[in-house]
């Protein structure tokens, strides 16, 4: 019924239902016999799935915002638990006189990263504005005083 509801043809139908134990099939004339007899109940399963997808999961904010948070105390943990500085190996010169040469480089990517993620919880509580409003009908006056020159 779901797949009725969804709109697939009997042939996409019977394609999904070949994976089932046991496997089954509809005839091209069952999937139009439940589109019209059971039009009102199709109805009403496709607006229980779309409620469904408007309420439940990464569809509230709260949800988003939770998740969100964990990624960044992930990052935290990284960063401020010592890899704000990567080590680095590189090898500099060929053969005998290679010399192979440690260094620290900034990890501006996950700090990027995490900046990036308290944006987005910041734009989800709806403290960042990415678009300032600006009046677009404003009327300038100008007047002149021929007295003065």
């Amino acid at each position: 019924m779901r797949w009725v509801t969804a709109g697939l043809k009997s042939d996409e139908i019977n394609e999904r239902a070949a994976a089932f134990e046991p496997p089954f099939s509809v005839s091209r004339r069952q999937v139009e016999y439940y589109r019209k007899s059971r039009k009102a109940d199709l109805t009403a399963i496709l607006a229980a799935g779309e409620q469904e997808a408007l309420t439940e999961g990464l569809a509230l904010v709260g949800v988003r915002v939770t998740k969100l948070k964990q990624l960044a105390a992930l990052l935290e943990r990284d960063i401020f638990g010592g890899f704000l500085w990567l080590e680095q190996v590189k090898g500099v010169g060929s053969g005998d006189v290679a010399t192979i040469v440690n260094y620290e480089e900034f990890n501006k990517a996950e700090v990027d990263a995490l900046r990036g993620v308290y944006e987005d919880i910041a734009k989800e509580m709806g403290d960042r504005k990415s678009a300032i409003d600006i009046p677009k009908d404003i009327t300038v006056k100008f007047t002149w005083d021929d007295a003065d020159g």
